[in-house]
């Protein structure tokens, strides 16, 4: 899936006596890693959180749409991203920290119909609209599987748990929380078929000199355990419904 969707930008003011990261994600939010109304919840807002109280630089996060941000950071309102640096805005401007979590697209399927390789794949899919997926799920997509499209990831992961689709494709951490909301247990679902799998980094332009610094030290000795921290978050703030077929 396009990392696109996981980047977030921090906006930087100079107070009197230190820097304040303003940090912005999309508007649309990304469970688990940030959503709320206004960012508030979910790994990274804690991961910063905790950055915020090591090191005593303010953070804020900030609701923007995403195409906006190459912009931020071309116009000096922005200084830093979560992205792997291959997707980084401005990425010869960037110096990244970390990585920070591990991004990892997983193949989970239907209880009986679990595959031991990419060419066990065959039935029926569900996948994100307008996703971009590796090229050996694409190649049998139209021969040995039937795809079916969702627009985000609760329809998505809603349809497969009705049994409308033998498999998906989602995010490992997304599928888990959503399934801590619903009471499903995760692991009759999973696979060890890793559709995508990259570091995500903090990216901070590098003339943030001390920003850089206080995050090195920081992420040199902070290890961000994603599954520990799923079942302490707070559901999102609008309700989701998603319940797999009895």
């Amino acid at each position: 899936m396009r990392i696109g969707l996981l980047i977030i930008a921090a906006f930087w003011v100079l107070p009197v006596s230190s820097q304040t990261l303003q940090i912005m994600g999309s508007d649309q939010g990304f469970v688990p890693f940030y959503y709320g109304n206004n960012l508030n919840k979910g790994i990274l807002v804690e991961v910063i959180n905790e950055f915020t109280i090591k090191t005593d630089i303010e953070a804020d996060f900030r609701p923007m749409a995403r195409k906006r941000h190459a912009w931020a950071l071309e116009q000096g309102l922005a200084n830093a991203v979560f992205a792997n640096p291959r997707w980084m805005p401005l990425p010869d401007r960037m110096h990244a920290v970390g990585p920070v979590l591990t991004w990892r697209d997983r193949v989970f399927a239907q209880p009986e119909r679990q595959p031991d390789s990419f060419d066990g794949l065959k039935g029926s899919i569900c996948l994100r609209r307008w996703f971009v997926y590796s090229d050996r799920l694409e190649r049998r997509i139209g021969t040995d599987l039937v795809r079916h499209d969702a627009y985000n990831a609760q329809q998505m992961l809603g349809m497969f748990l009705r049994k409308r689709c033998d498999y998906i494709v989602m995010n490992e951490m997304e599928f888990q929380f959503f399934a801590l909301l619903a009471e499903v247990d995760s692991d009759r679902y999973s696979t060890p078929l890793i559709d995508a799998e990259w570091p995500v980094y903090l990216g901070i332009l590098k003339t943030e000199s001390v920003l850089i610094e206080a995050a090195e030290a920081f992420f040199a000795t902070h290890k961000v355990d994603v599954e520990a921290m799923l079942s302490e978050l707070p559901p999102p703030d609008r309700h989701i419904s998603i319940q797999p077929d009895k």
